[in-house]
C-alpha cells in the first residue's frame, strides 16, 4: 500500500513537471531550394531502358471444345438407383472433413457394350477443398456400382451425369 502511494506521488510529480516545461518552438518550413537546373527539352534526353523483350504470347490455332451430351434416361436411372454410393462418397470423404460441404460435380461417363467403362470428373464446384476427395471416391466407385438394367440400351459414347450435394 505504501509503495503504491509513493509510486502514485512520483508519477503525479513527473506529470506536473512535464506540463510546466516550455513548449518547443514551431519548426520553420525548410528554405526554398534553389533552382540549379536550367529549363531542359526532355524530348532530347536518352532513356536508359533496356529494349523490350519479344512477345511470348502465341494464340491457339483453334480451340476445339467437345460437347458431351447429357446422360440418357437409362444411365440416369442407374445413377439414381445407386444413389447410396454417391451419398457414401459425399458423407465419408466430404462431410467428415467439412460438415458444411456443398457442391456439384459433372461426371463424364464412358459407356461401351451397354456397360459403364469409366467415370471421370468433367467439372466440379465445391465450397471447400474437401470436395476433391468426394470426386476421387466417385471416380473409383461409380463404375462398379452403376449398372444398366438388362432391358436398357445406351449407345456407346460419353455422357454427362450431374450430381449435387448438400448437408441433409
Amino acid at each position: 500500500m505504501r509503495q503504491e502511494r509513493s509510486t502514485l506521488l512520483w508519477c503525479t510529480l513527473v506529470m506536473a513537471a512535464c506540463s510546466d516545461a516550455p513548449k518547443p518552438a514551431a519548426q520553420a518550413p525548410p528554405p526554398h531550394l534553389a533552382s540549379d537546373a536550367a529549363p531542359a527539352d526532355l524530348s532530347k534526353l536518352k532513356a536508359n531502358i533496356p529494349p523490350p523483350l519479344a512477345d511470348t504470347f502465341t494464340p491457339l490455332a483453334s480451340l476445339h471444345v467437345e460437347k458431351i451430351p447429357d446422360a440418357p434416361a437409362a444411365l440416369m436411372d442407374a445413377a439414381e438407383r445407386e444413389e447410396g454410393i454417391s451419398r457414401f462418397c459425399y458423407q465419408e470423404y466430404g462431410q467428415k472433413a467439412d460438415p458444411k460441404l456443398v457442391g456439384a460435380v459433372a461426371l463424364v461417363v464412358t459407356v461401351d457394350d451397354n456397360v459403364i467403362q469409366s467415370v471421370r470428373v468433367g467439372a466440379d464446384d465445391w465450397s471447400s477443398k474437401a470436395g476433391s476427395a468426394v470426386n476421387r471416391c466417385l471416380v473409383q466407385k461409380a463404375p462398379q456400382a452403376w449398372r444398366l438394367l438388362p432391358g436398357d440400351h445406351v449407345a456407346a459414347g460419353r455422357y454427362v451425369v450431374q450430381l449435387r450435394f448438400r448437408p441433409s
